[in-house]
This record gives structure tokens, sequence and C-alpha cells, in this order.
């Protein structure tokens, strides 16, 4: 008799690839704990049941199920390898429990106690017994599939002295011994459990679907040092202190500070003010500190937002064009959570189906992998099983955050734990680039993982710019007064980007700007970007705004927040509605980032008190207090800030911001992982994007192709098959996302809504587009609304 997992592969062949690739990437002390929770995964499908399942779709109750028998089978084996006082058991019982779910904690899946394992474990017990007997009476075919595999002597004890009651007794006590006396409870407990765990389902997934695995393809640090020249043209060799050379002079120190510091630790910084090329610096950087530690690590570049994570995958994808290696998924992927559908991914990348593709890249193939920080957080500290896959690449990699300041301070501790434990324990590197330089990673000089900044003399370059200066109107205004005083500036023959806090502030601005261009008579073009407009749009905006930029035209932005960090637009002058410190340099990183301006009124922020009619500033209803109280500590002696003092004012305000903030989330969600408490309210609970309670997801059906979608959608849900129903659901998914936007429920009555699962699908159907949508600002919504839109 034969045995098969799949309609197309034979067990012993699934779990013998599922061996082969799921070892390539683990951790070397963790091998032969992966190589038996892969053999043993599936073994529960050497039944009739599970056969007769597969290929006549018959039931006999639940006895096809293979999840629990193969666990118990995984902890035998690792019992018979370990011992009962090994942790080992007890985590390939769990990674083989959950490898088609996600994690739970140890205790769902044991008994409640030695003498009452309760009705729940009793039952699964009970099949269990059924279902080795099936396997007893036909020992000789799979003996025979799996000669070579699993020990003879193993398999033969499992089936013929089958003791599932003793087994679950021994992985209780120990999971005891774990909870009560904290015995294994250590930094590496957590990471073991998850990189098995990773390891196996990634694998399992390739292997299920038939996919042949693409090993990371690296270049030659040569080879992107001969890019970056060809890339950038005459700019690096240009005299004089100008930005360019500027540029060079810190590029050109960074890298020999990675030949000098690449063995003196694990952790480096990079300190740079904004517009000083610290993408292609730190990627270098990177890439040397590679090919000083053997030339095969991956490279994990992660930035906060997905529009950043566009623009820096189109630079890095030119280098790349510009050596010999192709842009294929060996050696470069973007992911987030639509890019496996990006137009922009390589022609290649069309011998894969779309759900096929998609498993590839959330697997993290490629030599450089370009993502956001929900991904790669979420990857380490979750219990989804589709978060987690790609946990096991982080072994050995080197990982370049950018913007490091965007995550809440109240996660600095969090984030310096995870990648210490990454550095210590899997041998990974890390590079931190920020302008302004948070508090991490700056333990005393007998730290092992102290940063090494690879910019030494960063004061210097602070020192040296003056493209920008803050100015601090204290004043409380309004809108309609701030844009009467700016008057002047927005009418000059200057670029102006204004930053407000809320929508309605900003959308109160774009309407009295345009009043007075008109009043005027001047031509100039005007734009307006937040998450009022619908993603799509957001983006089409940006890149309308460089094009008119490109030809010299002095445009007016009028926007949130949503253009603060690595959108790459310079103007001549900046209006920033009152924040936190590091959202106000960030917006200065707006502000004449060539240098080029000199004129008195070019570079300048200004920043205002903005309030609404009752008097309350509109950074209250956005900020925390404590930042904001921080920042008004920071500037209550300044009246201009020029740039070259803008690195002691951060460094002051995160000290400051530290003292007040409470490291209290972080320290849970540590112990958390100590105990490993998948629970809700603990790990199952983490997400870096934030529930909003009480909002709704709205697509707007605002052309042909959203609308085509939009009714493909209700067929594609119907279809029963899963696999079809993922390929087509793909295909449109990338449409509906870039057409929707969450908004408060308050405005449901707007929209069209259908039943779906457990809720409502809510949209804008065609007809409505012209009372509810303005292609220009977004959605129509109420004047006195001040929630924020997602």
């Amino acid at each position: 008799m034969i045995f098969y997992s799949h309609l197309n592969k034979e067990l012993r062949q699934h779990l013998c690839e599922v061996r082969d690739l799921a070892l390539l990437y683990c951790p070397k002390k963790y091998k032969k704990a992966v190589e038996i929770a892969a053999l043993s995964h599936d073994f529960g499908k050497f039944t009739t049941y599970f056969q007769d399942y597969l290929w006549k779709k018959k039931k006999d109750g639940n006895l096809h199920h293979h999840g629990f028998i193969s666990a118990l089978f995984g902890a035998f084996w690792a019992l018979k390898e370990w011992g009962d006082d090994s942790f080992y058991p007890l985590i390939i019982y769990s990674v083989i429990h959950h490898h088609h779910g996600n994690l739970t904690t140890y205790d769902d899946i044991l008994p409640k106690h030695p003498l009452d394992f309760g009705e729940n474990m009793k039952a699964k017990v009970e099949l269990a017994y059924k279902q080795i007997e099936n396997i007893k009476s036909n020992l000789k075919h799979i003996q025979k599939a799996l000669r070579d595999v699993i020990p003879v002597e193993i398999l033969n004890e499992f089936v013929l002295n089958f003791c599932p009651e003793d087994y679950l007794v021994l992985l209780l006590k120990r999971n005891y011994q774990f909870k009560m006396h904290g015995e294994g409870r250590n930094d590496e407990s957590y990471f073991l459990h998850q990189f098995v765990y990773s390891s196996l389902i990634a694998a399992d997934k390739l292997s299920a679907a038939d996919l042949q695995n693409i090993e990371p393809a690296f270049v030659s640090y040569a080879q992107w040092l001969k890019a970056r020249k060809s890339f950038l043209g005459e700019e690096t060799v240009e005299p004089g202190k100008n930005i360019n050379a500027v540029r060079t002079e810190i590029f050109d120190k960074v890298q020999k500070s990675i030949d000098k510091y690449c063995d003196k630790g694990k952790v480096f910084t990079i300190t740079s003010p904004t517009g000083t090329g610290k993408t292609l610096t730190g990627f270098c950087a990177a890439a040397k500190l590679n090919e000083y530690l053997g030339g095969n690590r991956q490279i994990i570049y992660i930035l906060p937002f997905t529009s950043i994570i566009d623009q820096n995958f189109e630079v890095i994808n030119k280098l790349l064009a510009g050596t010999s290696a192709p842009a294929d998924l060996s050696h470069i992927l973007k992911h987030h959570h639509l890019s496996y559908m990006d137009s922009n991914e390589n022609e290649d990348n069309l011998n894969y189906s779309s759900s096929g593709l998609k498993l590839l890249i959330e697997n993290w193939p490629s030599g450089v992998v370009i993502t956001t920080f929900v991904q790669f957080f979420e990857s380490i500290l979750s219990h989804r099983n589709r978060m987690l896959k790609k946990l096991h690449r982080l072994r050995d990699s080197i990982i370049l955050i950018d913007e490091i300041q965007a995550l809440d301070v109240e996660y600095y501790v969090l984030v310096e734990y995870v990648l210490g434990i990454l550095c210590k324990h899997y041998d990974a590197r890390v590079i931190l680039m920020t302008a302004t330089r948070p508090l991490i990673f700056i333990g005393d000089e007998n730290n092992e993982l102290k940063a090494v900044e690879l910019l030494s003399d960063y004061p210097s370059y602070y020192k040296y710019f003056n493209r920008t200066s803050i100015c601090i109107e204290r004043e409380k205004i309004e809108i309609e007064g701030l844009i009467n005083q700016f008057e002047d500036l927005l009418s000059d023959d200057a670029s102006c980007l204004l930053v407000f806090n809320t929508i309605n502030s900003s959308l109160e601005a774009y309407k009295k700007v345009n009043e007075i261009l008109l009043e005027k008579n001047i031509k100039k073009p005007v734009f307006y970007l937040s998450t009022n407009i619908v993603p799509a749009h957001r983006k089409q905006r940006i890149k309308e705004i460089k094009e008119c930029m490109e030809k010299g035209e002095k445009v007016i932005l009028i926007s949130t927040q949503v253009v603060e960090a690595g959108v790459d637009l310079d103007f001549d002058i900046v209006i920033r509605d009152f924040a936190p410190l590091d959202s106000i340099i960030q917006c200065a990183g707006r502000c004449n980032r060539s240098g080029l301006q000199h004129e008195p009124r070019r570079g300048k922020v200004y920043l205002c008190n903005l309030v609404d009619d009752k008097g309350h500033m509109y950074a209250h209803k956005i900020y925390g207090k404590s930042n904001l109280l921080v920042t008004q500590k920071v500037l209550e002696n300044y009246d201009r800030v020029e740039e070259k003092n803008y690195i002691d004012l951060i460094e002051n305000y995160y000290k400051l911001l530290k003292e007040k903030k409470s490291s209290q989330i972080s320290d849970e969600l540590i112990d958390a992982m100590k105990d490993f408490a998948m629970e809700k309210g603990k790990i199952a609970s983490f997400s870096l994007i934030k529930n909003n309670p009480g909002y709704i997801d709205v697509l707007f059906r605002l052309n042909e192709e959203v609308e085509k979608a939009y009714q493909e959608f209700w067929e594609v849900i119907k279809i029963k098959d899963l696999e079809a129903r993922t390929e087509r659901y793909l295909k449109i998914l990338p449409i509906l996302t870039s057409h929707t936007i969450s908004m408060p429920a308050k405005y449901a009555g707007c929209f069209e809504k259908k039943p779906l699962g457990d809720g409502y699908f809510f949209s804008l159907p065609p007809e409505g587009k012209e009372e509810f949508y303005d292609e220009s600002t977004g959605f129509k919504r109420d004047k006195k609304d001040e929630a924020i839109f997602f």
C-alpha cells in the first residue's frame, strides 16, 4: 500500500522534503528537534482513514484527523531522544499540534491534571487508540515507507506499545515545572519554540504546494559599490561642501567604520541629518558587513510605512539593475500586505500562481528583503501561523532598520530585548539608521550590545547644516488666522508644505488657501494629502507632486502627518501644527533638503499652536500628553532653533521622554514571551497597528475597475474549493484594499452595507460618489468631526 500526504505527493516524499527544507535555515543547535518535528508532523496520515478522506472525501467521524496523533509521535520520539527533563518534547508536541493553525498556550493542548484529563482530551486519546490500531494493521507497509527515514525501533515501540496517557503526563509534568518553578524559563525558551515552529510550517507549506525552494542569492559589495556610483552619476565627485559632497563624505566614513568596527560589536547605528543619503549609505554598509561575515547573509531592510517601502525598493532595485544580477526573487523582494501582486515585481513571477507567489514571498527567500515594521516585529512576537513562518530566516541575518523613532517609545525596551536575543543567540547583526537618535542600545561600555556609531562625528554634520530653522509661534491661533498670517508666504514664489494634526483642520486650510490664491489670481498648483483619500489616490498624488517639482513648479501641499517620514519631497517652506519634537524634526526634513535655498524666507519651518473654535489644541486630539509636555519643556527657552542645534534638542527630548514614559507595556510583553503566554491579552493581542474600536472599513467604488472587483468579490466567496477561492481573491485584493478607508462607525448610514460573516461589508456605490467623495480631498465628512481616519 502506498500512502499519500497530498493528492500529488507520496507521504514519504513529503516528510523528507519538509525535513530537508526545514533544516536549511534553522539554527544548528535546533537541528535534531527540527528533524524530529518535520518527520513526525504528518505521521497520522499513515491511516486508511486519512487516505480514504484524501482520495474519496470519505469521513468516519474525526478519524481522518492527523494532528494530535502526529504530535504524540513527535513527543514520544523526543522523549526517547532527550528524556522527560528536557524542554524539547513539549516544544515538538506543541509545534506539530499547531502546524495547521495558530499557536495557543501549552495548557490548551495538555490534560487538566494527571488524574483528570478532561472530556476533550479523553475524546482525543480515545480517537488516537482507534487510529493506532489502524496503523498497526498496516505496519509492514509503513515500515517500508519509512525505511531509512525514521528509526524502526522508534516506530515499532510507539505503535506496538502505544500509551498516550504516559506521554501526556510526562509533558504535563514538564509544563508544570516550567510554569511553577521556572525550569527552562529563560531568554531562549520562547525563541526555541518559535524557530522550530517557523522552520516546520514554512517547509510544510512549500512542500504541500509543490513549490521549488528559492535559495537567497547575493551580490558582492564591489558590485553594489559600482552600481551606486553609476546610479548617482557625477554627484559623488562634485567639489566643495555642497549637499552631494557631504553625502559622499558621510558614505565614505561609514564604509570605513564598517572595516574598523565590524568585529567589535553586533549592533551599529548611523546617525545623520535628513537628506544626507542614509538609504544608500546604510544599505551599502549592510552589504559590506555581509561580505566581512562571509557574504551569504540575508539583508532584512525594515521601514515603518508601505509608502516608504515602495520608494526605497525602487532605489535598491535600480542599484541591482546596475549589477550583473537579475532582479528576481532570489536577489530581492518587497514584502508588505499587497506586494505579491505589485506590478513592479519581475516578470519571472508570472511563472507562479497568485497563491504560490504569495507563499514564496511570505517565506522571505531573497538575499535582500525590504519590509515593514509590522511584518518584521509581528513575525517575532506573534501567535499567528501566517506571520511566524518567516521567523527562522532571521538567524544570521543583517537587520537594517530605518526610522526606528517611528515606533512608540513604550516599545523601545521590547525592541532592544528582541534584537538583543537575535544578536546574542542567533548571530544576527543590527544597523539602526535615524536622523533623530532615540535612546536605544546605549548600554555601558562593557555591554556587548552597546551600539557602535558608524558616523562617530555625526554632531559635526548637524552643526554644519543650516538648511532649516524652526520658528516657534507660541500664541494660540485658529485656522483662518494662520492662513491669513502666512498669506504672503503662500502667494510668494516658493513651494510650501502645511502639515496639520487632524483631517478637518487640514480640509479647512485647503479651502482657505485656494480662496486666497483665487482672490489674488495666482496660478499655483495646490495639492491635498491625508488618509481621508483612498490609498490609490494618495500614491498618485505624491507622484503628481514630484512631477510638478521636477518641472520647477512651486507647489503648495496641505497634508496631515502622512507626509512626515521618508517621503522624498523638498519644499522651500514648511508650516507645522504643534507636535512631538521627533515629528517636528521629521517634518523639517521635508524642507530645503537639497540645501540650495539661502534666501531669508527659505528653509523656515514655522511651528504653530493651532486651536479649534473652543480654544482646544488640535495636537491634544492626536498625541499623548507626555510627548507634548516634553516637547514644550525642551523648546521653552527658544523662539527659533537652527538645524545645527536639532541633535542637542532631540537627545534631550528622548532623555526626558524616557524618564516620563513607562516601560510597562514592553516589560509585560517580555514576560509573556518568557512565559509562552499566547492567550489573548498577552502575545495574541500584540499588534503595532492599533485596533480602532468604533471604526469600519469602507470600500469606495470610484471607477469601473473597483466596481468589477467588488462584484467579483461576492462571486469569489461562494467558491467552495479553498485553493481556487484564494487564487481569485488574491487577484482582486490589491484593488479593494487600495480603495478602502477606515473611518468612524457613525458614518455607516452613508454607505451601502451587505451581510458578511458576523458583520457587514460597507461600500460607497458609484452613484454615491458625487455626494460623498471629492477627487481632491476625499470623503466628504462632517465638518465638526475630529476623528482620525486610517
